[in-house]
């Protein structure tokens, strides 16, 4: 049996070495990409060049809101008045917006705005009292609702919380965090 395992050990491992080596000089001489041949789908009669748009494309608005950290994205059509435009004449449209992706069938612009996305509700202090304020989503804010609670009757940590902003997104949960704070 010994003398059986002595004999074959050698044969697989000659075997597996073959293998190796034929396996690496087909990866290193056949398997290269560049040597393949590259097909692309081309439109021969298209009146619209890939460095404008088409009308059947959309147009995409992505704001970050420093706020939250949301990215709140709104979606259009690109319609006639647009289609067939480049880049560059989008961009001087739509000044303010950088654009992250640009090609005939979807525009994606992009900004960066501080405060939080519309309808939004903070709950802060106003005068010393707990205030209810809803976002308009360019930084500003209008006042909902002050209350009677006051800050520095609050335990230490909810006081900090109000100092910092609780930021919502519905009326309904900023309507359930005053009433926690009032009891």
């Amino acid at each position: 049996m010994k003398y059986f395992i002595r004999k074959i050990i050698p044969i697989v491992l000659i075997f597996v070495a073959i293998f190796l080596a034929g396996y690496l000089y087909y990866i290193r001489y056949y398997n290269h990409s560049s040597k393949m041949p590259q097909y692309t789908n081309t439109k021969v009669n298209s009146i619209l060049t890939s460095s404008s748009v088409s009308p059947n494309g959309k147009l995409i608005f992505e704001t970050l809101y420093k706020g939250t950290g949301d990215i709140i994205k709104e979606e259009q059509t690109i319609g006639a008045s647009i289609a067939g435009k480049s880049e560059d004449e989008i961009s001087k449209i739509y000044r303010g917006w950088s654009i992250k992706k640009f090609d005939s069938e979807e525009v994606i612009f992009y900004k960066e705005e501080d405060g939080f996305p519309p309808g939004y509700y903070i709950i802060s202090s106003l005068n010393g009292y707990v205030s209810l304020y809803k976002s308009d989503g360019n930084g500003g804010k209008t006042l909902v609702e002050k209350t009677d609670i006051l800050v520095n009757n609050l335990n230490p940590n909810d006081k900090e919380r109000i100092l910092n902003n609780i930021v919502v997104k519905d009326a309904d949960e900023a309507y359930s965090i005053l009433a926690n704070l009032s009891s």
